[in-house]
């Protein structure tokens, strides 16, 4: 039996009749009573319900990297970041028997109209497991602020774990990520983004693999195969940075939504951290 709320002309819940009224994120809401279900269970059906159902659980474990990247864009069209990281990679995932896999190279971990920075190289950190990327502030010399913050995500294709960077700002020109040691040797995806003051982020811009570096000749040359070499797209012409130097039209300046950014070093590694147990 549903319920009236606010009088007669207001919201109600529960079912009334062949209607059913609910809320959902904020909204009252009517849908139909749903008709008698045929549940065939062909093969295809389950195939299809397996992929879904491990691609909302790898959803799930970048819960923290998709709200900043897609905050804002999934506010605007009334769904959840994973609903939204779901949609945009739409058919990037198959299941390969019992195991997922995804098209790494084009994941999308963020969206929006905040201009990128181009990831320009790569070098050893002080610790085991820590890589310093340096990136282009504003290779497309479009306007943006020097206080804009840079994220570098990392996502375990086997282990299927992500850890994000603490942010730096885009006028560092260089960012730290600590990876957990017991992903030596593992392979591990590395995704950039830019968020701006007001929680707009650029496109992720899809980096390459980071496996276990032995040092930092070993480290640039890898970097620069998988980067170079790669999708740039969002990131700028990585090729063309080298020739222009450093510079742009960066304003330096402004307030930062989220908290401070520091000045990086040896404690400014690692960052969230969203390996399941």
């Amino acid at each position: 039996m549903g319920k009236q709320l606010g009088g007669i002309n207001g919201p109600f819940v529960g079912r009334v009749g062949n209607a059913v009224g609910y809320m959902w994120r904020g909204q009252w809401c009517v849908r139909a009573l749903p008709r008698e279900f045929h549940d065939a269970k062909t093969e295809r059906q389950l195939e299809q319900r397996e992929l879904f159902k491990a691609s909302v659980a790898f959803a799930g474990r970048l819960k923290d990297i998709l709200r900043i990247g897609f905050e804002q864009p999934a506010l605007k069209v009334h769904k959840t970041v994973c609903n939204y990281f779901l949609m945009v990679n739409k058919g990037r995932f198959v299941m390969d028997g019992e195991t997922l896999v995804a098209d790494y190279k084009h994941l999308r971990l963020s969206e929006g109209p905040v201009a990128p920075v181009a990831f320009t190289g790569v070098h050893e950190g002080t610790l085991p497991q820590e890589i310093i990327l340096d990136f282009e502030k504003n290779p497309e010399h479009r306007n943006c602020n020097g206080n804009d913050r840079v994220y570098v995500a990392a996502v375990n294709a086997r282990r299927e774990e992500a850890v994000l960077s603490l942010p730096v700002y885009r006028r560092m020109g260089s960012i730290t990520v600590s990876l957990p040691e017991y992903w030596d040797g593992e392979e591990v995806h590395l995704y950039g983004f830019v968020q701006d003051n007001a929680g707009r982020c650029s496109e992720s811009c899809y980096l390459g693999t980071a496996e276990s570096i032995e040092s930092e000749e070993e480290a640039d040359s890898l970097f620069h195969q998988e980067f170079l070499g790669g999708d740039t797209r969002g990131c700028g012409d990585a090729e063309e940075v080298g020739a222009r130097g450093p510079g742009g039209d960066v304003e330096s300046g402004g307030e930062t939504r989220g908290g401070p950014v520091k000045e990086p070093g040896p404690q400014d590694v690692g960052g969230l951290d969203m390996r399941h147990g």
